[in-house]
């Protein structure tokens, strides 16, 4: 451990893989991904000549013109690409690039020439995680980054073995020599990161130029000599601060209070909005009654299950039964499960539990984790929900309970960094803890203080989650609701004070059914998260998306899924699918006949938006499926305007009633983009909707398969490989393949025969008709004749940043 070096679990494989680099690739002349022979001088010359000395100014993405620089290269130039742009990309958190980005454009490059080897699983899965927010500049200048990373291993490569090692056991004699290179255009980030992760014990993990220099500036006394470079001084910040904290070896997070606000100052316009809306919510709220007091009761209950558990009383287990039930810190689904463990295994839930009692570290929630068994709270979430509770016993002020949603929705709209998709139960509680001290500290620097995270984490619900919030008027309502789902709004400015204290049963708030989080979710639908943060930030910012894609990417199920996510219970989600016959009648409101004439009938919109507006302070969801094969015209009426103007109100065709959508009710439609009608859709509803193409040969849907394949069926994972052959053959989004025909945990080789026989053939007969040559490569014998490659898809390589 050092000052410097990240210590997350997430961390290391990031940290090997660049050791790695430079033992096998800058020290030996070996490829990075196959250990053969490989990074020479020789290929890394013929980079500084095709692409260092050759730039392409024109347009097209980054990928696409390196493409084309390297169109003469040799094979193991290319291969040598490949392996820079997966150091290149190594440092990037998910939140910037996600992992299966990072790995489609590595396969990209690979795939300029034959006969390339693709990165082994540890490498490749490396790139689910990351060190850094990297900035703009990362994306814009990839090419200038991409270079130097060429220069670099040009210079090192020019050297003899014997010097070549001392530069690489040296961190300050590897600065300097990085320093003489061309640092202009963004290069500086790439020099950075690159002094990061090959010395983690010597430079800090900062690549921004100008966060670098503020830090710098902020601790000039620790910092050292200026003309020292900037990279020496930065680390003595680092170790400096340190020392101050009396803790030499424990890596200093300048993300975290007191750190933060100290160079980063003043808190950025989200941060300051939330300590408005954080002030105004304490104001009408007691949180010693409100909050507090239930939570402390609750851990006295737990400190009395654990001594009956020291002490093998055999009553210990009804008695945390009880305690679970007595409050709303867990949903119930997650701690029956818990429950009915222990009693099935009470000696090794008794072990389990003695061991996260007596640990006070993070790192005890892990342990917990593998002691469960395999079918026992699998999903991160409703585990961390459980074992946060439990581990109140060490001081709930300390340690306060989590629950990914309200801690989830409270990151999103602060821009908080959210864990790694891969992060284990400790490192997704620390970054809450994390969160909770930044409350703190923004709370107290605005003269609003709080005593403890207990405080902090009770605050952050109610504002963020609780159904009401004692108090407050209509329009502030209304205003609080907005900014819960990201909108820029501010408390109005003069707050009207509560009548008087008024407090809620704990035990009777509505808890969601779930305690999934969206890294959750994602890995259930083999995703990767930062597509369904995507997915989420349109919803909240435009309340309409479409999910289009051919035949069997998932779109429906996905929208089903994400739905139930979003609304925390099937209750408050409906689904319709549209058909030619089907009309504003059915889907709004219409007369239906009856034996004594006709009835004025809601349909599903109306029936969830009358929900929906009884009940504000939940998610509804509605799923319109197939909307392509309605008359989405006739279907929608008047609601044109409201999928444009939420909250106003239009007279309804037959009951010319007053009616709006209100701002919770969420609408997720899918189309099939094989149905040629989907070119008809009109540009009235094509503008009120974003756009979410589920596209088989782009990450994160290319990798879905291959992903269920490796946990469901390992020895069928040559079925990914001849799906992502026959999307490439076959060269049309519109007629793509998808992954779902084959995602069933029982799948054998003889299903995969009669699923292509029977189900992908004719539709591709249907599809490509007459073009006879084409649909003969696409049998399944003539795929796996062809030795489908495993380089990825083809991908847009824009940074998400």
């Amino acid at each position: 451990m050092s000052a410097t070096r990240i210590p997350y679990p997430t961390a290391r494989p990031v940290y090997a893989a660049a050791a790695r680099w430079r033992d096998e690739c800058l020290v030996d002349d070996r490829s990075l991904f196959s250990g053969g022979p490989g990074s020479t001088l020789d290929q890394a010359a013929e980079l500084v000549r095709d692409f260092v000395e050759r730039p392409d100014t024109g347009s097209g993405s980054f990928v696409s013109k390196l493409s084309t620089q390297l169109a003469t290269s040799s094979r193991g130039a290319v291969q040598l690409a490949a392996e820079l742009m997966f150091v290149h990309l190594l440092i990037a958190r998910s939140d910037v690039i996600g992992g299966s980005k990072k790995r489609a454009i590595v396969g990209r490059i690979l795939g300029f020439a034959d006969g390339t080897t693709p990165p082994p699983s540890e490498l490749a899965q490396a790139l689910d995680a990351g060190l850094v927010r990297t900035g703009t500049a990362y994306g814009t200048y990839r090419w200038k980054l991409f270079g130097f990373l060429v220069e670099v291993v040009a210079m090192v490569k020019s050297l003899p073995l014997d010097e070549r090692r001392a530069l690489l056991d040296d961190p300050h004699r590897f600065s300097a020599a990085l320093g003489n290179l061309d640092l202009t255009q963004g290069a500086g980030i790439q020099r950075a990161a690159l002094e990061h992760l090959l010395f983690p014990d010597a430079f800090p993990p900062v690549v921004g130029t100008s966060g670098r220099s503020r830090i710098v500036a902020t601790w000039p006394d620790l910092a050292g000599p200026a003309d020292l470079p900037q990279s020496v001084r930065l680390g003595n910040v680092y170790r400096g601060l340190a020392e101050r904290a009396g803790a030499p070896d424990r890596f200093v997070n300048l993300w975290r209070a007191p750190h933060y606000w100290e160079w980063d100052a003043p808190p950025s316009p989200a941060w300051t909005r939330a300590g408005r809306w954080l002030e105004w919510t304490s104001e009408r709220i007691d949180l010693e009654a409100d909050e507090r007091a239930y939570k402390l009761e609750a851990t006295q209950r737990l400190v009395a299950v654990r001594d009956l558990v020291e002490r093998d009383d055999p009553s210990w287990a009804a008695d945390l039964a009880k305690a679970f039930r007595g409050t709303n810190l867990v949903n119930y689904r997650a701690y029956d499960e818990l429950l009915a463990w222990v009693q099935a295994d009470q000696t090794a839930a008794r072990r389990a539990l003695l061991a996260l009692w007596t640990d006070p570290s993070a790192a005890a929630l892990d342990d917990f984790r593998r002691a469960l068994p395999s079918d026992v709270l699998a999903e991160q979430g409703s585990r961390l929900s459980v074992s946060s509770m439990l581990r109140m016993v060490h001081g709930a002020d300390v340690q306060p309970p989590w629950r990914s949603r309200y801690v989830g929705r409270f990151a999103n709209i602060v821009a908080y960094r959210r864990s790694e998709p891969t992060a284990p139960d400790s490192e997704v509680y620390d970054g809450f803890l994390a969160l909770l001290d930044l409350v703190l500290d923004l709370m107290h620097r605005r003269g609003t203080p709080l005593r403890d995270r207990l405080d902090a984490q009770g605050l952050i619900w109610t504002a963020v989650d609780a159904a009401e919030v004692p108090g407050s008027t209509p329009a502030e309502l209304d205003a609080l609701l907005a900014w819960r789902k990201g909108k820029h709004v501010d408390p109005p400015s003069a707050p009207t004070a509560p009548d008087g204290p008024e407090t809620t049963d704990p035990t009777a708030t509505d808890a969601p059914v779930t305690d999934e989080s969206l890294a959750d979710l994602a890995h259930r639908l083999h995703l990767d998260e930062s597509f369904l943060q995507t997915v989420d930030e349109l919803l909240q910012d435009r309340n309409q998306v479409i999910f289009t894609g051919s035949p069997g990417t998932g779109k429906t199920y996905v929208a089903r899924e994400y739905a139930q996510w979003l609304a925390g219970s099937p209750d408050r989600c409906q689904i319709v699918q549209l058909h030619p016959s089907y009309g504003y009648e059915e889907f709004v409101e219409g007369y239906r006949p009856q034996q004594d004439g006709y009835v004025l009938r809601e349909g599903p919109l109306k029936t969830i938006a009358r929900a929906a507006a009884a009940d504000p302070a939940h998610s509804y969801v509605l799923v319109v499926d197939e909307l392509n094969r309605g008359n989405a015209a006739r279907v929608f009426g008047e609601l044109y305007l409201l999928l444009e103007y939420r909250g106003d109100d239009a007279r309804l065709m037959y009951s010319d009633e007053p009616f709006h959508l209100p701002a919770n009710l969420y609408l997720i439609g899918t189309m099939n983009s094989a149905d040629r009608s989907i070119a008809l859709l009109d540009s009235a509803l094509r503008r009120r909707f974003s756009f979410v193409e589920f596209d088989p040969q782009q990450p994160p849907l290319s990798e879905v398969l291959p992903t269920f394949l490796a946990t469901h069926a390992p020895t069928l994972a040559w079925v990914a490989d001849v799906l992502r052959e026959a999307n490439r053959l076959i060269d049309d989004p519109a007629a793509s393949i998808g992954p779902s025909h084959f995602l069933r945990k029982d799948l054998t080789a003889a299903h995969v025969e009669r699923i292509w026989t029977f189900d992908v053939l004719p539709t591709l007969r249907e599809h490509l008709w007459g073009r006879t040559a084409l649909l003969d490569s696409l049998t399944l014998d003539a795929l796996r004749g062809t030795g489908a490659p495993t380089a990825a898809a083809d991908v847009d390589d824009a940074d998400a940043d």
